[in-house]
Protein backbone atom coordinates (compact mmCIF):
# COMPACT_ATOMS: atom_id res chain seq x y z
CA UNK A 1 0.00 0.00 0.00
CA UNK A 2 2.72 2.51 0.82
CA UNK A 3 4.53 1.64 -2.54
CA UNK A 4 1.73 1.86 -4.23
CA UNK A 5 1.27 4.87 -2.99
CA UNK A 6 4.60 6.05 -3.51
CA UNK A 7 4.54 5.00 -7.13
CA UNK A 8 1.70 6.63 -7.94
CA UNK A 9 3.04 10.08 -6.51
CA UNK A 10 5.99 9.52 -8.55
CA UNK A 11 3.78 8.60 -11.28
CA UNK A 12 2.12 12.13 -11.13
CA UNK A 13 4.99 13.75 -10.62
CA UNK A 14 6.99 12.15 -13.86
CA UNK A 15 3.76 12.96 -16.07
CA UNK A 16 3.34 16.74 -14.95
CA UNK A 17 7.22 16.99 -15.72
CA UNK A 18 6.90 15.48 -19.19
CA UNK A 19 3.67 18.04 -19.68
CA UNK A 20 5.61 20.88 -18.69
CA UNK A 21 8.30 20.23 -21.01
CA UNK A 22 6.13 19.05 -23.94
CA UNK A 23 4.75 22.46 -23.33
CA UNK A 24 7.85 24.61 -23.38
CA UNK A 25 9.22 22.75 -26.27
CA UNK A 26 5.79 23.57 -28.70
CA UNK A 27 5.63 26.68 -27.27
CA UNK A 28 9.10 27.91 -27.78
CA UNK A 29 8.61 26.16 -31.22
CA UNK A 30 5.57 28.29 -31.97
CA UNK A 31 8.20 31.52 -30.98
CA UNK A 32 10.63 30.69 -33.65
CA UNK A 33 7.83 29.97 -35.95
CA UNK A 34 6.42 33.38 -35.87
CA UNK A 35 9.80 35.17 -36.05
CA UNK A 36 10.79 33.52 -39.10
CA UNK A 37 7.31 34.19 -40.57
CA UNK A 38 7.64 37.71 -39.32
CA UNK A 39 10.71 38.47 -41.29
CA UNK A 40 10.27 36.40 -44.38
CA UNK A 41 6.76 38.22 -44.92
CA UNK A 42 8.33 41.73 -44.49
CA UNK A 43 6.58 44.07 -46.39
CA UNK A 44 7.78 44.76 -50.28
CA UNK A 45 8.75 47.84 -51.45
CA UNK A 46 9.14 49.02 -55.18
CA UNK A 47 11.97 51.46 -56.00
CA UNK A 48 12.20 53.40 -59.25
CA UNK A 49 15.32 54.87 -59.70
CA UNK A 50 16.06 57.23 -62.32
CA UNK A 51 19.47 58.06 -63.81
CA UNK A 52 21.45 60.08 -66.69
CA UNK A 53 24.10 57.55 -68.86
CA UNK A 54 24.97 55.03 -67.04
CA UNK A 55 24.56 52.00 -68.43
CA UNK A 56 22.53 48.88 -66.55
CA UNK A 57 25.28 46.64 -66.72
CA UNK A 58 27.29 49.29 -64.37
CA UNK A 59 24.13 49.61 -61.91
CA UNK A 60 22.90 46.45 -61.78
CA UNK A 61 25.24 44.71 -59.81
CA UNK A 62 25.37 47.31 -57.42
CA UNK A 63 21.46 46.77 -57.02
CA UNK A 64 21.20 43.03 -57.20
CA UNK A 65 23.75 43.18 -54.29
CA UNK A 66 21.54 45.44 -52.01
CA UNK A 67 18.68 43.23 -53.28
CA UNK A 68 20.77 40.46 -51.79
CA UNK A 69 21.02 42.25 -48.52
CA UNK A 70 16.95 43.05 -48.90
CA UNK A 71 14.72 40.52 -50.27
CA UNK A 72 11.66 42.09 -50.01
CA UNK A 73 13.02 45.13 -51.93
CA UNK A 74 12.90 45.12 -55.88
CA UNK A 75 14.44 48.31 -57.36
CA UNK A 76 13.62 49.08 -61.17
CA UNK A 77 16.49 50.95 -62.73
CA UNK A 78 15.25 53.30 -65.53
CA UNK A 79 18.44 54.93 -68.14
CA UNK A 80 18.03 57.85 -69.88
CA UNK A 81 20.29 59.61 -72.61
CA UNK A 82 18.33 63.15 -72.82
CA UNK A 83 19.33 65.54 -70.06
CA UNK A 84 16.55 68.08 -71.42
CA UNK A 85 14.05 65.29 -71.36
CA UNK A 86 15.37 63.91 -68.40
CA UNK A 87 15.37 67.04 -66.44
CA UNK A 88 11.55 68.26 -67.84
CA UNK A 89 10.08 64.87 -66.75
CA UNK A 90 11.93 64.93 -63.39
CA UNK A 91 9.93 68.18 -62.39
CA UNK A 92 6.40 67.57 -64.41
CA UNK A 93 6.61 64.19 -62.30
CA UNK A 94 7.48 65.82 -58.74
CA UNK A 95 5.33 68.60 -59.41
CA UNK A 96 2.31 65.92 -60.12
CA UNK A 97 2.70 64.10 -56.97
CA UNK A 98 4.26 61.30 -58.37
CA UNK A 99 7.95 60.85 -59.99
CA UNK A 100 11.03 57.99 -59.36
CA UNK A 101 11.91 57.22 -55.05
CA UNK A 102 15.07 57.68 -56.59
CA UNK A 103 17.04 60.20 -59.28
CA UNK A 104 20.47 61.76 -60.50
CA UNK A 105 20.65 65.71 -60.57
CA UNK A 106 23.41 68.25 -60.84
CA UNK A 107 25.25 69.17 -58.02
CA UNK A 108 23.37 73.05 -58.49
CA UNK A 109 19.75 71.57 -58.58
CA UNK A 110 19.72 70.58 -54.84
CA UNK A 111 19.63 74.10 -53.05
CA UNK A 112 16.96 75.98 -55.64
CA UNK A 113 14.78 72.50 -55.62
CA UNK A 114 14.90 71.64 -51.74
CA UNK A 115 11.59 71.52 -51.45
CA UNK A 116 10.90 68.62 -54.20
CA UNK A 117 13.26 66.56 -52.38
CA UNK A 118 12.94 64.55 -49.21
CA UNK A 119 16.01 65.05 -47.15
CA UNK A 120 17.59 62.08 -44.98
CA UNK A 121 16.49 61.68 -41.81
CA UNK A 122 19.15 63.02 -39.11
CA UNK A 123 18.84 59.99 -37.03
CA UNK A 124 20.20 57.75 -40.23
CA UNK A 125 22.87 59.75 -41.50
CA UNK A 126 23.85 63.21 -40.43
CA UNK A 127 25.63 66.36 -41.78
CA UNK A 128 28.55 65.38 -39.43
CA UNK A 129 28.34 61.87 -40.93
CA UNK A 130 28.42 63.41 -44.28
CA UNK A 131 31.54 65.70 -43.68
CA UNK A 132 33.34 62.93 -42.56
CA UNK A 133 32.96 60.96 -45.60
CA UNK A 134 32.63 62.72 -48.82
CA UNK A 135 34.87 65.83 -50.25
CA UNK A 136 33.85 69.49 -49.05
CA UNK A 137 32.84 70.31 -52.13
CA UNK A 138 30.42 67.90 -52.12
CA UNK A 139 29.44 69.12 -48.13
CA UNK A 140 28.86 72.47 -49.12
CA UNK A 141 26.60 71.22 -52.28
CA UNK A 142 23.91 68.68 -50.47
CA UNK A 143 24.12 69.79 -46.88
CA UNK A 144 21.77 72.45 -45.94
CA UNK A 145 19.12 73.81 -44.17
CA UNK A 146 16.01 72.26 -44.71
CA UNK A 147 13.51 75.36 -45.87
CA UNK A 148 10.27 73.62 -44.14
CA UNK A 149 11.91 73.49 -41.01
CA UNK A 150 15.07 75.37 -40.15
CA UNK A 151 17.26 71.93 -39.57
CA UNK A 152 20.82 71.37 -41.55
CA UNK A 153 20.26 67.94 -43.44
CA UNK A 154 21.99 65.66 -45.58
CA UNK A 155 19.86 66.65 -49.51
CA UNK A 156 21.76 64.48 -51.64
CA UNK A 157 24.74 61.50 -51.74
CA UNK A 158 26.98 61.73 -54.61
CA UNK A 159 28.78 58.55 -56.55
CA UNK A 160 31.56 60.62 -57.98
CA UNK A 161 32.48 64.74 -57.88
CA UNK A 162 33.66 65.43 -61.10
CA UNK A 163 36.46 68.59 -62.02
CA UNK A 164 37.53 70.59 -64.86
CA UNK A 165 40.87 69.52 -65.66
CA UNK A 166 43.09 70.47 -68.42
CA UNK A 167 43.90 68.24 -71.58
CA UNK A 168 46.99 68.72 -73.63
CA UNK A 169 48.66 67.44 -76.45
CA UNK A 170 51.86 65.92 -75.14
CA UNK A 171 54.58 66.46 -78.57
CA UNK A 172 53.10 69.70 -79.29
CA UNK A 173 54.46 70.81 -75.22
CA UNK A 174 57.37 68.70 -75.86
CA UNK A 175 58.18 70.75 -79.37
CA UNK A 176 57.69 74.05 -77.76
CA UNK A 177 58.04 74.22 -73.91
CA UNK A 178 60.41 71.50 -73.92
CA UNK A 179 61.86 73.18 -70.35
CA UNK A 180 58.90 71.96 -69.00
CA UNK A 181 57.06 69.48 -71.24
CA UNK A 182 53.68 70.04 -69.84
CA UNK A 183 51.05 73.45 -69.22
CA UNK A 184 52.01 75.94 -66.51
CA UNK A 185 50.99 75.91 -63.26
CA UNK A 186 49.82 79.55 -63.09
CA UNK A 187 47.49 81.65 -65.50
CA UNK A 188 50.46 84.23 -66.42
CA UNK A 189 52.80 81.36 -67.44
CA UNK A 190 50.00 79.43 -69.25
CA UNK A 191 49.34 82.81 -71.18
CA UNK A 192 53.19 82.61 -72.49
CA UNK A 193 52.76 78.94 -73.08
CA UNK A 194 49.59 79.75 -75.55
CA UNK A 195 51.92 82.28 -77.52
CA UNK A 196 54.81 79.57 -77.85
CA UNK A 197 51.80 76.88 -78.97
CA UNK A 198 50.19 79.04 -81.47
CA UNK A 199 51.39 78.50 -84.94
CA UNK A 200 49.76 81.17 -87.38
CA UNK A 201 48.91 81.18 -91.04
CA UNK A 202 46.70 82.13 -94.03
CA UNK A 203 44.35 79.11 -94.09
CA UNK A 204 40.60 80.04 -93.34
CA UNK A 205 41.50 78.94 -90.01
CA UNK A 206 43.63 81.12 -89.54
CA UNK A 207 45.82 78.77 -86.95
CA UNK A 208 47.86 75.62 -87.95
CA UNK A 209 47.76 75.28 -84.48
CA UNK A 210 45.82 76.99 -81.83
CA UNK A 211 47.41 77.18 -78.36
CA UNK A 212 44.07 76.71 -76.62
CA UNK A 213 40.77 76.83 -76.93
CA UNK A 214 39.30 79.62 -75.04
CA UNK A 215 37.90 82.49 -75.55
CA UNK A 216 34.51 82.87 -77.11
CA UNK A 217 31.21 81.11 -75.74
CA UNK A 218 30.19 79.77 -79.07
CA UNK A 219 31.76 77.09 -80.00
CA UNK A 220 33.89 76.56 -76.80
CA UNK A 221 32.04 73.70 -75.04
CA UNK A 222 32.69 74.54 -71.24
CA UNK A 223 33.23 78.09 -71.85
CA UNK A 224 30.87 79.03 -68.73
CA UNK A 225 32.69 76.13 -66.62
CA UNK A 226 36.36 77.99 -67.04
CA UNK A 227 34.95 81.28 -66.82
CA UNK A 228 32.86 80.11 -63.28
CA UNK A 229 36.50 78.23 -62.55
CA UNK A 230 38.45 81.52 -62.91
CA UNK A 231 35.68 83.81 -60.67
CA UNK A 232 36.02 81.19 -58.23
CA UNK A 233 39.91 81.27 -58.57
CA UNK A 234 39.62 85.00 -58.10
CA UNK A 235 37.86 84.46 -55.19
CA UNK A 236 34.20 86.39 -55.93
CA UNK A 237 31.69 86.42 -54.08
CA UNK A 238 29.03 85.98 -56.02
CA UNK A 239 25.90 86.17 -54.18
CA UNK A 240 24.93 88.26 -50.55
CA UNK A 241 24.29 86.05 -47.75
CA UNK A 242 20.71 85.36 -48.22
CA UNK A 243 21.91 83.81 -51.85
CA UNK A 244 18.32 85.94 -53.12
CA UNK A 245 20.89 88.61 -55.19
CA UNK A 246 24.00 88.70 -57.46
CA UNK A 247 26.93 91.24 -56.16
CA UNK A 248 30.10 90.18 -57.91
CA UNK A 249 30.77 93.39 -59.40
CA UNK A 250 30.39 95.45 -55.95
CA UNK A 251 33.97 93.30 -54.48
CA UNK A 252 36.97 95.22 -54.34
CA UNK A 253 40.35 93.17 -54.22
CA UNK A 254 43.99 94.42 -53.29
CA UNK A 255 46.70 93.13 -55.59
CA UNK A 256 50.47 92.52 -54.41
CA UNK A 257 50.88 95.56 -55.53
CA UNK A 258 48.71 97.66 -53.58
CA UNK A 259 46.41 97.85 -56.53
CA UNK A 260 42.40 98.01 -56.36
CA UNK A 261 40.58 95.36 -58.68
CA UNK A 262 37.17 93.78 -59.31
CA UNK A 263 37.78 90.09 -59.53
CA UNK A 264 35.11 89.25 -61.06
CA UNK A 265 36.21 91.38 -64.04
CA UNK A 266 39.63 90.09 -63.91
CA UNK A 267 38.02 86.81 -64.35
CA UNK A 268 36.35 87.75 -67.77
CA UNK A 269 38.77 89.91 -68.81
CA UNK A 270 41.61 87.05 -68.71
CA UNK A 271 39.14 84.22 -70.26
CA UNK A 272 38.39 86.73 -73.02
CA UNK A 273 41.75 87.16 -73.44
CA UNK A 274 42.50 84.24 -75.80
CA UNK A 275 39.73 85.10 -77.91
CA UNK A 276 41.15 88.88 -78.63
CA UNK A 277 43.45 89.21 -81.94
CA UNK A 278 44.59 92.14 -79.83
CA UNK A 279 46.34 90.37 -77.44
CA UNK A 280 49.46 88.44 -77.53
CA UNK A 281 47.71 85.18 -76.07
CA UNK A 282 45.35 85.59 -78.92
CA UNK A 283 44.53 81.65 -80.36
CA UNK A 284 41.28 81.25 -80.89
CA UNK A 285 37.86 82.11 -83.37
CA UNK A 286 35.14 81.45 -84.93
CA UNK A 287 36.66 79.38 -87.85
CA UNK A 288 38.67 76.54 -85.83
CA UNK A 289 35.63 74.66 -84.56
CA UNK A 290 32.16 74.64 -85.46
CA UNK A 291 29.37 76.34 -83.14
CA UNK A 292 26.72 74.36 -84.07
CA UNK A 293 28.81 70.97 -83.82
CA UNK A 294 28.17 68.63 -80.87
CA UNK A 295 31.95 67.90 -80.46
CA UNK A 296 33.27 71.77 -81.30
CA UNK A 297 37.03 72.06 -79.90
CA UNK A 298 37.23 68.41 -79.65
CA UNK A 299 37.61 67.82 -82.99
CA UNK A 300 40.17 70.67 -83.24
CA UNK A 301 42.19 68.56 -80.29
CA UNK A 302 41.69 65.10 -82.15
CA UNK A 303 43.37 66.78 -85.18
CA UNK A 304 45.95 67.98 -83.89
CA UNK A 305 44.90 71.62 -84.41
CA UNK A 306 44.81 72.86 -80.72
CA UNK A 307 46.99 71.99 -78.14
CA UNK A 308 44.78 72.74 -74.93
CA UNK A 309 41.38 72.04 -74.11
CA UNK A 310 39.43 72.08 -70.79
CA UNK A 311 37.00 68.57 -69.82
CA UNK A 312 35.68 66.32 -67.59
CA UNK A 313 36.95 62.90 -66.72
CA UNK A 314 34.59 61.06 -69.43
CA UNK A 315 35.95 63.56 -72.13
CA UNK A 316 39.29 61.27 -72.44
CA UNK A 317 37.18 58.22 -73.70
CA UNK A 318 35.44 60.97 -76.53
CA UNK A 319 38.57 62.19 -77.61
CA UNK A 320 39.59 58.66 -78.56
CA UNK A 321 35.80 58.12 -80.00
CA UNK A 322 36.49 60.97 -82.06
CA UNK A 323 39.99 60.03 -83.18
CA UNK A 324 38.42 56.74 -84.43
CA UNK A 325 35.78 58.56 -85.90
CA UNK A 326 37.85 60.75 -87.57
CA UNK A 327 40.32 58.05 -89.53
CA UNK A 328 37.36 56.65 -90.56
CA UNK A 329 36.97 59.70 -92.88
CA UNK A 330 40.65 59.42 -93.99
CA UNK A 331 40.85 62.74 -91.60
CA UNK A 332 44.87 63.16 -90.03
CA UNK A 333 44.68 62.68 -86.19
CA UNK A 334 46.94 62.61 -83.53
CA UNK A 335 48.31 59.32 -81.70
CA UNK A 336 45.90 58.85 -78.66
CA UNK A 337 48.94 58.60 -76.85
CA UNK A 338 50.29 61.58 -77.10
CA UNK A 339 46.66 63.03 -74.92
CA UNK A 340 47.73 63.99 -70.99
CA UNK A 341 45.57 65.43 -68.21
CA UNK A 342 47.02 68.11 -66.08
CA UNK A 343 45.48 69.63 -63.12
CA UNK A 344 44.05 73.70 -64.26
CA UNK A 345 46.76 76.35 -64.09
CA UNK A 346 45.83 78.61 -61.16
CA UNK A 347 46.31 82.63 -60.58
CA UNK A 348 48.68 82.38 -57.58
CA UNK A 349 51.66 79.77 -57.72
CA UNK A 350 50.70 77.02 -55.75
CA UNK A 351 54.19 75.94 -54.84
CA UNK A 352 54.61 79.82 -52.84
CA UNK A 353 51.48 80.87 -52.02
CA UNK A 354 49.19 80.38 -49.36
CA UNK A 355 45.22 80.86 -51.14
CA UNK A 356 43.89 77.80 -51.24
CA UNK A 357 43.63 75.85 -54.51
CA UNK A 358 40.34 76.17 -57.06
CA UNK A 359 38.87 73.76 -59.07
CA UNK A 360 35.42 74.37 -60.69
CA UNK A 361 33.28 70.64 -59.69
CA UNK A 362 30.36 70.14 -61.95
CA UNK A 363 28.74 66.75 -60.79
CA UNK A 364 25.81 64.10 -60.10
CA UNK A 365 24.14 63.95 -56.82
CA UNK A 366 21.58 60.85 -56.17
CA UNK A 367 18.68 62.21 -54.33
CA UNK A 368 15.10 60.83 -52.99
CA UNK A 369 11.58 62.46 -54.47
CA UNK A 370 9.39 64.20 -51.68
CA UNK A 371 6.70 62.10 -53.49
CA UNK A 372 8.30 58.74 -52.34
CA UNK A 373 6.07 56.34 -49.76
CA UNK A 374 9.58 54.51 -49.31
CA UNK A 375 11.84 56.97 -48.02
CA UNK A 376 14.14 55.13 -45.35
CA UNK A 377 14.08 52.38 -48.35
CA UNK A 378 14.94 54.53 -50.61
CA UNK A 379 18.36 56.25 -48.68
CA UNK A 380 19.55 52.96 -47.38
CA UNK A 381 19.81 52.31 -50.99
CA UNK A 382 22.06 55.62 -51.54
CA UNK A 383 23.79 54.43 -48.52
CA UNK A 384 24.92 51.19 -49.85
CA UNK A 385 25.76 52.46 -53.63
CA UNK A 386 28.05 55.21 -51.89
CA UNK A 387 29.79 52.89 -49.66
CA UNK A 388 33.45 52.63 -49.86
CA UNK A 389 33.04 49.55 -51.56
CA UNK A 390 30.39 50.04 -53.91
CA UNK A 391 31.98 53.57 -55.51
CA UNK A 392 35.40 51.92 -55.91
CA UNK A 393 33.76 49.16 -57.93
CA UNK A 394 31.75 52.25 -60.07
CA UNK A 395 35.38 54.04 -59.97
CA UNK A 396 36.79 50.65 -61.77
CA UNK A 397 33.52 50.79 -64.59
CA UNK A 398 33.16 54.46 -65.16
CA UNK A 399 36.81 56.09 -64.48
CA UNK A 400 34.70 58.84 -62.29
CA UNK A 401 36.55 60.29 -59.78
CA UNK A 402 35.28 59.36 -56.34
CA UNK A 403 33.21 61.88 -54.18
CA UNK A 404 34.69 59.52 -50.55
CA UNK A 405 37.81 60.81 -48.90
CA UNK A 406 38.97 57.57 -48.29
CA UNK A 407 39.60 56.61 -51.69
CA UNK A 408 41.56 59.51 -52.55
CA UNK A 409 45.05 58.36 -52.43
CA UNK A 410 44.41 55.13 -54.11
CA UNK A 411 42.69 56.80 -57.36
CA UNK A 412 45.61 59.63 -57.39
CA UNK A 413 47.85 56.72 -58.80
CA UNK A 414 45.86 56.20 -61.84
CA UNK A 415 48.36 57.02 -64.74
CA UNK A 416 45.35 59.52 -66.49
CA UNK A 417 42.66 60.04 -64.72
CA UNK A 418 44.83 60.80 -61.24
CA UNK A 419 44.46 64.39 -61.98
CA UNK A 420 40.54 64.06 -60.88
CA UNK A 421 41.47 62.47 -57.92
CA UNK A 422 44.12 64.95 -56.89
CA UNK A 423 42.00 67.82 -57.72
CA UNK A 424 38.80 66.71 -55.73
CA UNK A 425 40.20 68.28 -52.34
CA UNK A 426 40.38 71.63 -53.60
CA UNK A 427 37.38 71.83 -55.81
CA UNK A 428 34.21 74.57 -55.75
CA UNK A 429 31.13 74.57 -57.02
CA UNK A 430 29.16 77.60 -57.56
CA UNK A 431 25.10 77.91 -57.15
CA UNK A 432 23.46 78.21 -60.06
CA UNK A 433 19.74 78.70 -60.09
CA UNK A 434 18.95 78.74 -63.58
CA UNK A 435 21.81 77.00 -65.91
CA UNK A 436 19.98 77.81 -69.41
CA UNK A 437 19.28 81.61 -67.35
CA UNK A 438 23.16 82.09 -66.49
CA UNK A 439 24.28 80.88 -70.05
CA UNK A 440 22.46 82.96 -72.16
CA UNK A 441 23.34 86.44 -69.43
CA UNK A 442 26.94 85.06 -69.03
CA UNK A 443 27.53 83.48 -73.06
CA UNK A 444 25.98 87.03 -74.04
CA UNK A 445 28.99 88.70 -71.82
CA UNK A 446 31.84 87.13 -73.34
CA UNK A 447 30.30 87.45 -76.76
CA UNK A 448 29.73 91.17 -76.13
CA UNK A 449 33.68 91.45 -75.24
CA UNK A 450 34.81 89.65 -78.18
CA UNK A 451 32.81 91.55 -80.18
CA UNK A 452 34.12 95.03 -78.69
CA UNK A 453 30.74 96.19 -78.27
CA UNK A 454 30.53 96.75 -74.52
CA UNK A 455 33.32 96.90 -71.92
CA UNK A 456 34.18 93.65 -69.36
CA UNK A 457 32.92 95.86 -66.79
CA UNK A 458 29.65 97.31 -68.38
CA UNK A 459 28.85 93.47 -69.84
CA UNK A 460 29.15 92.09 -65.89
CA UNK A 461 27.47 94.79 -64.58
CA UNK A 462 24.26 94.17 -67.33
CA UNK A 463 25.13 90.54 -66.31
CA UNK A 464 24.56 91.21 -62.25
CA UNK A 465 21.22 93.11 -63.51
CA UNK A 466 19.89 90.16 -65.13
CA UNK A 467 20.38 87.83 -62.10
CA UNK A 468 18.80 89.51 -59.95
CA UNK A 469 15.76 90.20 -62.34
CA UNK A 470 15.10 85.90 -62.21
CA UNK A 471 16.80 85.43 -58.42
CA UNK A 472 14.21 84.30 -55.90
CA UNK A 473 13.39 86.99 -53.75
CA UNK A 474 13.73 84.92 -50.77
CA UNK A 475 16.85 83.30 -52.30
CA UNK A 476 17.84 79.73 -53.73
CA UNK A 477 16.53 77.83 -50.75
CA UNK A 478 12.63 79.74 -51.77
CA UNK A 479 12.83 78.95 -55.24
CA UNK A 480 8.96 78.61 -56.32
CA UNK A 481 7.73 75.24 -56.87
CA UNK A 482 9.30 74.51 -60.67
CA UNK A 483 11.90 76.78 -62.07
CA UNK A 484 10.72 79.08 -64.93
CA UNK A 485 11.04 77.96 -68.51
CA UNK A 486 13.76 79.48 -70.22
CA UNK A 487 14.72 79.60 -73.97
CA UNK A 488 17.25 77.01 -75.17
CA UNK A 489 20.91 77.52 -75.89
CA UNK A 490 23.78 75.73 -77.54
CA UNK A 491 25.60 75.66 -74.19
CA UNK A 492 24.75 72.48 -71.99
CA UNK A 493 25.84 71.65 -68.72
CA UNK A 494 28.80 69.11 -68.43
CA UNK A 495 26.51 67.41 -65.77
CA UNK A 496 23.96 66.94 -67.60
CA UNK A 497 25.73 66.07 -70.80
CA UNK A 498 27.82 63.29 -71.92
CA UNK A 499 29.47 64.10 -75.06
CA UNK A 500 29.26 60.48 -76.74
CA UNK A 501 25.80 60.15 -76.07
CA UNK A 502 24.24 62.13 -79.63
CA UNK A 503 21.34 60.78 -79.39
CA UNK A 504 17.89 62.11 -79.35
CA UNK A 505 15.23 61.69 -76.91
CA UNK A 506 15.88 57.86 -75.74
CA UNK A 507 14.59 56.22 -72.83
CA UNK A 508 15.71 52.95 -71.69
CA UNK A 509 13.91 50.68 -68.95
CA UNK A 510 15.31 47.94 -66.74
CA UNK A 511 13.48 45.94 -64.46
CA UNK A 512 16.22 44.25 -61.55
CA UNK A 513 14.52 41.21 -60.37
CA UNK A 514 15.05 40.40 -56.78
CA UNK A 515 17.35 38.05 -56.28
CA UNK A 516 16.93 34.59 -54.67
Amino acid sequence: MYKNKNYSSLFRLLSLSLLVIFSLTIFSGCLKKEKTVKSSAAKPIELVYYKLFDDEDVIRPLIQQYQGLHPNVVIKYKKFTNPSEYNQLILNELAEGEGPDIFSVPNYWLKPNAKKIYPMPAEAYGPKDFENTFVNVAYNDAVFTDPKDGVDKVFGLPMQVDTLALYYNKDLYEDRVPARGRPAATWEEFKDDVFKLTKADNSFERFEVAGTAMGRFDNVARSLDILYMLMLQYKIQFYNDKLNQAQFTKQNAISSSGNSYNPATEALKLYTSFGLASQKNYSWNEYIADSNSDVKEMEAFARGKVATIFGYSYLYDQIKSEIENLKRQNVQTINPDVIRISPVPQVNNPDISTEKRDAYANYFVETVGRNTENHEAAWDFLLFVTSKDSLAYYNQKTHRPTSRRDLIEDQKKDAIFGVYAEQVGYAESLDIYDWNAYAQIFGKAITDVINVTTSVKDALTKAESQLNEILPEGGLLAAPAIIPATTKTTQKSPATDTATNKDTAKTTTNTSDKTN
